[in-house]
Formats: structure tokens, C-alpha cells, sequence
């Protein structure tokens, strides 16, 4: 049996059915469906993301309807075998994976697999098959299939084969999928294409006993693109010496094969012990206490560690605003005068508020007595040292500060003039009672 040509020279030969081809796509009739094809599923653009296995994935491009129509739009026939088992012939006119993978800007030598979501299927995609199955493993259109297939064994015989063109995986923008039943013929080729199941993905096949029809996936709308390998992550610093209570913003630099990923991918913070040393969501690292930790940015599989080893020193563990820290700052900020006289006074205030405490008011008793003789002696015992208390005096009790004592002399002569004149008036009041008397 004599093979059929290629793809590209039944373009010529069927130049007329293209052209009409072209039309139906254009106006998208509805015609020759699939058993369980219905409409309202067809996408009308096309989401490409990129990400490394496990996600996450990002937005590589958005292809409109036209845009696709407007790229290299390929006519050819593909094969398949289905679960009844019956042989299905599809007659397609779409866009290679290949072309939308390079008009998305992604590198087709970096990819590992393409998973795709379909618009009749929720939370999870359709189907996931590897670069290797799809573009790496020639794949065919056996036209010899249909008169070559055993039913019964549910396969094709020796001759099935021999009539194979390559054909390459591609999403169709239209299709005519037809079950060939025994003694059935080729189809309509190009005549009756439909965009119902608008995109469906189609592929050869390798065999002539494979089931691989189920993998044709319709209506697609997004299109995940896994790449291979892993990202790399290099971080600015391998050790770090830091006191108790100091930050450091940690800087990590994130490689990845897609310029996509690079630029949104997130990395993951964590610290092998939080008590020694704490880092938030944008690498900043706290160190809380002594010891060491390491802290590592993680992504896509890929990790990068630095070792931190808290030392003495700094003012404790860093505090949130109007924390601790920040009546330490303030503390830091008073004056050696004021936090003298502070001092005084808080002792001042115990002195005052205790007086069960003897070894201070000794204390006390003994300053004055020493700086100012005669107020100790006026005062008698409240300003001598009472021998009885000299026991009790505290080994850490603390000094009071020096006072002075400068009493104003004009305040005092005021006062004694004023209580002069004040008895003054009083003598003239009694007398002035005794003349209305007539005393």
C-alpha cells in the first residue's frame, strides 16, 4: 500500500477545503459532534502560565481567539483509538503546542510537562502529559488504521501502521471527530469543522493499540507549563555574628529558568529555633537570645541557610513599637542631673511613706547631724543617731543625697513685719471695743 503524503502537500490538495475551512471558523457553525458534546463549553482565549512542579504558576500570556487565528494555523488528520475500542479519525485545523509555547516566550527545551484545564472541569486539570509524549516522541496519522483495525482484539494488525504521515501535537481552533466503525469511511475531511469543542488538544500516535483518545482534552482554556529542574537561591551572607536585640534584613536572590518566575515567585521564611533568633516574611531577622539558629529561604524545592549566632550584648530582645525598648531609649535620652535628682526623690518618697525603715532614716539622721549641728541638736533625738537602730542598719542601704539648707532672710523679715503690724491692728480693734463699752 502506497503511503499517503505528507501534511503540507495535502494543504495544496485540499486548497479549496481550507479556504471553506477558514470560513467555518470564522462563523463557528455547529455540526458533526462529538457523543457528548454540547455547547456553551468552548473557550474563547487561551491562559499560558509557567512554574516549576507543585505550583506555583504564573501568567506567561493571554492569547485571544483572533490572536490564535492570526498565528500558523495548520490543516492535518490524526488518529486515535478509544475506549469502545473504535478507531476515530479528527480532521483539525489548529496551532501547533510547539508555536504557542514560543509565542508565549517560554523556552520549549526547559519544559518538563504541560498540564491541561478544561472548562467542564473544576479545581483540578483535565489532563498532564509529559514534553517527552507530546513533542519529543514522533507521532502519527495512520490512514491505514480504519480497514486494518481488528475489533475484536481491539487493535490494529500488522498492516495498520504502514500508512503513517507525522503529524504534530496542536490545540484545535476546529475539528470534525468521527468513531469509524467497521466498513466505515474516511469522513468529511475539512468540509465540516465545528468550534464546539473549541480548544481541543490532538496529538498522533505511536502504535496502532494504545487508547489514547480520553487524553484528547476539550475545551481547554489554560494551559500550565511545568519547566524542569529547580530554582536557585543565593543568599548575601553564610554567618552572621549579631548581638542579643540587633535586626538584620537578610537579602536573597531567587534564579529561575523563566524571567516570570523570578519576578513574582515569593520566598518562604523560616528559623530552626525562634528563641535564638526570629525572621518575618521579608527576610528581617531578630536576634532574641544567645545560642545560634539558622535561617533559610525556601522555594520551589530550592533552600538557602544562613547561620546566625546571637551574642551578648544590645539591649535584650528587639520590642514591638511603645514596648520596653522604647522606655529604654527614653531612659537613655534623661540627663545625669535629672536622673540624680529622680533618684532622690524616689528615695525621699520611701523615707517618707516607711517609717519602719530605721537604716534609712539613720541614715538620714546621721547626714544631718554631721552637715548641719544645730538643727540636730534642736531637734533632740529626731536628728541624733539612736544607737538602738545602728543594728539594723541595711548593708545595701542607699546613701542620700547631700542637703542644703540656705533659709532666706527677706521672706523672714516679711513675715515678722507683717505678724508686728497684724497684732497692731488687733490692739486698736480691743481698744476701740472698750471706748463704745465705756470702759
Amino acid at each position: 500500500m502506497t503511503p499517503r503524503p505528507p501534511v503540507e502537500p495535502r494543504r495544496g490538495r485540499f486548497a479549496a477545503a481550507s479556504l471553506l475551512a477558514l470560513a467555518l471558523l470564522a462563523f463557528a457553525p455547529v455540526c458533526a459532534l462529538d457523543d457528548d458534546e454540547f455547547g456553551g463549553y468552548a473557550a474563547d482565549s487561551l491562559t499560558v502560565t509557567v512554574g516549576y512542579f507543585g505550583g506555583p504558576y504564573y501568567e506567561k500570556a493571554v492569547f485571544t481567539l483572533d490572536e490564535m487565528r492570526a498565528m500558523n494555523v495548520v490543516y492535518a488528520d490524526y488518529t486515535f483509538i478509544d475506549n469502545m475500542p473504535s478507531v476515530v479519525i479528527d480532521h483539525v485545523a489548529g496551532v501547533p503546542l510547539a508555536d504557542l509555547t514560543e509565542a508565549a516566550g517560554i523556552d520549549l527545551a526547559g519544559v518538563q510537562s504541560f498540564n491541561f484545564w478544561t472548562r467542564d472541569k473544576q479545581g483540578a486539570y483535565y489532563t498532564s502529559l509529559t514534553k517527552r509524549f507530546l513533542i519529543d516522541t514522533p507521532r502519527y496519522c495512520y490512514y491505514s488504521l480504519p480497514d486494518n483495525f481488528d475489533y475484536d482484539a481491539g487493535a490494529g494488525n500488522a498492516y495498520a501502521t504502514r500508512d503513517g504521515v507525522p503529524v504534530p501535537a496542536m490545540l484545535a481552533l476546529a475539528d470534525d471527530w468521527n468513531r469509524v466503525l467497521a466498513g466505515a469511511s474516511f469522513g468529511s475531511d475539512y468540509l465540516n469543522l465545528n468550534a464546539n469543542t473549541r480548544f481541543r488538544l490532538v496529538f498522533g500516535q505511536t502504535d496502532a493499540r494504545t487508547r489514547t483518545a480520553s487524553n484528547s482534552a476539550k475545551w481547554v482554556h489554560t494551559i500550565e507549563i511545568t519547566l524542569g529542574g529547580a530554582p536557585t537561591i543565593v543568599m548575601d551572607e553564610s554567618v552572621l555574628e549579631l548581638e542579643v536585640g540587633s535586626l538584620f534584613r537578610s537579602e536573597a536572590r531567587l534564579s529561575a529558568a523563566d524571567p516570570a518566575i523570578a519576578e513574582n515567585a515569593k520566598l518562604a521564611w523560616s528559623s530552626s529555633d525562634p528563641s535564638v533568633a526570629t525572621v518575618d516574611e521579608n527576610g528581617e531577622i531578630a536576634v532574641r537570645a544567645e545560642g545560634s539558629a539558622t535561617i533559610a529561604a525556601s522555594y520551589g524545592g530550592a533552600t538557602a541557610t544562613i547561620l546566625v549566632n546571637g551574642k551578648p550584648g544590645g539591649g535584650g530582645a528587639p520590642e514591638a513599637d511603645g514596648g520596653a525598648g522604647d522606655a529604654e531609649d527614653a531612659a537613655r535620652e534623661t540627663s545625669p542631673a535629672e536622673t540624680e535628682t529622680a533618684e532622690a526623690a524616689s528615695q525621699g518618697e520611701q523615707a517618707a511613706v516607711a517609717p519602719q525603715d530605721a537604716a534609712k532614716k539613720t541614715r538620714v539622721g546621721r547626714e544631718i547631724a554631721v552637715l548641719n549641728p544645730a538643727r540636730a541638736e534642736s531637734e533632740g533625738d529626731k536628728g541624733g543617731v539612736q544607737n538602738w537602730r545602728d543594728a539594723e542598719m541595711s548593708d545595701t542601704a542607699v546613701e542620700m543625697p547631700l542637703i542644703k539648707e540656705n533659709l532666706p532672710l527677706i521672706p523672714l523679715a516679711v513675715l515678722a513685719l507683717a505678724l508686728f503690724l497684724l497684732g497692731g491692728l488687733v490692739e486698736c480693734v480691743r481698744y476701740r471695743a472698750g471706748l463704745e463699752d465705756g470702759v
